[in-house]
């Protein structure tokens, strides 16, 4: 595969006129759009303070920013910034002391943490919801469902309900970290929608370039099991001929030289009627300077469209078949280092933040990714499955 250009328009909703995203020749490429949806830095957020640390985005319905006073550098209160990126609007922004913040998927919910201490408000009733003062040092912290935050120390892995309706306990241990995990950075942890299978990754630098491992965890079984991958997702999904949804697990990972691979893996129990649980592979090809050295940063599943997408650190996007985990096109979506992606439920493509500021919005010409399997992929039955499930 190479990276082929692309087709794009532009839209900005942003307070100011946006840049466009790239210029680039889009006769022979996928049939994508790339539209600019926000400049971070037209609504007060210093360039230099776009990072995965201080910018996160839990889903499609909010980005959550933490940053240094624009008209006041030695404020020692930074300011909370949460924007609606489809909108391209400001939903709040305040002063805090915490020295991170998230939000809740779905719900008007942001997480705070200031050292040691968590705190959960409503942002809409202004009401604390929740608040606990952990034991030990959290490295990484997300938001699993509406109601459960995950926190993860150099030892363990935690989750906390925090609608005390449901449960008024503090986190509780939920397993402890894989030894092989112990000196890599802890970048994702992820779960399956029943919170039965949770996955944790960390990278580290080795020989000019980065490994990612990723720990897999069943609690039903208390089993663990370590496999080399950079990015991963859990899915529900419903294969073709079964009667039953299955929980899958999707993993890309970069290997030696320029290759690496997507695995599309159906995780137990068997569910009686369907087929015997399937996985599949297959194999991704690296873009690779003297200057960079590019792995994936981020998994996604549009069930809709049964797709998977593959978003790497320097902007290149795969796209493969949920079924069989084959690779159909590979394209450059962004130029500048991109370290954040989600599913854009609206439109089943991809919404990402890259290190310029720019919030992006890449989706599928659904005519035109039909007409580009049958010409340029060159696979009748998957053209003809797609266009199916797309173009409905």
């Amino acid at each position: 595969m190479e990276g082929r250009s692309v087709d794009m328009t532009r839209s900005c909703p942003s307070p100011a006129p946006a840049e466009s995203v790239m210029d680039l020749d889009s006769a022979r490429g996928p049939p994508i759009t790339i539209n600019e949806l926000v400049q971070l830095s037209h609504i007060g957020i210093p360039n230099d303070q776009v990072t995965w640390s201080r910018v996160t985005m839990t889903s499609d319905k909010w980005i959550a920013v933490r940053h240094d006073n624009r008209t006041d550098l030695s404020a020692r209160r930074a300011v909370v910034t949460v924007l609606s990126p489809i909108e391209g609007t400001i939903s709040y922004a305040g002063s805090t002391s915490a020295d991170s913040v998230l939000m809740n998927p779905s719900q008007a919910l942001i997480a705070l943490k200031a050292g040691l201490r968590f705190e959960v408000f409503n942002l809409e009733s202004k009401e604390l919801v929740n608040k606990v003062k952990f034991h030990d040092i959290v490295v990484h912290w997300t938001w699993l469902t509406t109601d459960v935050l995950a926190m993860v120390t150099d030892a363990a892995v935690y989750h906390w309900n925090v609608n005390t309706r449901k449960c008024s306990l503090p986190p509780q241990q939920v397993f402890v970290r894989h030894h092989r995990l112990a000196f890599t950075e802890i970048v994702s942890y992820k779960a399956d929608p029943t919170l039965n299978w949770l996955a944790l990754t960390g990278l580290t630098p080795e020989d000019n370039r980065i490994s990612g491992v990723t720990q897999l965890y069943n609690r039903g079984e208390n089993l663990t099991q370590c496999i080399n991958a950079h990015a991963c997702c859990f899915s529900s999904y419903h294969f073709p001929g079964n009667p039953w949804p299955s929980t899958v697990f999707c993993v890309s990972s970069r290997e030696v030289q320029d290759h690496g691979k997507v695995h599309v893996i159906e995780l137990g129990p068997y569910k009686t009627g369907n087929f015997a649980l399937r996985s599949s592979y297959d194999h991704l090809h690296f873009l690779d300077d003297l200057e960079r050295y590019d792995f994936p940063i981020a998994v996604e599943v549009s069930v809709d469209y049964g797709l998977l997408f593959v978003v790497t650190k320097y902007g290149y996007l795969y796209i493969c078949d949920m079924e069989t985990a084959m690779c159909l096109c590979c394209t450059r979506v962004a130029v500048d280092v991109t370290f954040s992606a989600v599913l854009n439920t609206n439109t089943q493509g991809l919404l990402a933040i890259t290190r310029g500021g720019q919030v992006i919005t890449v989706d599928i010409k659904k005519d035109g990714f039909i007409s580009y399997l049958r010409e340029q992929v060159r696979t009748a039955y998957r053209a003809n499955k797609f266009e199916k499930m797309i173009c409905q």
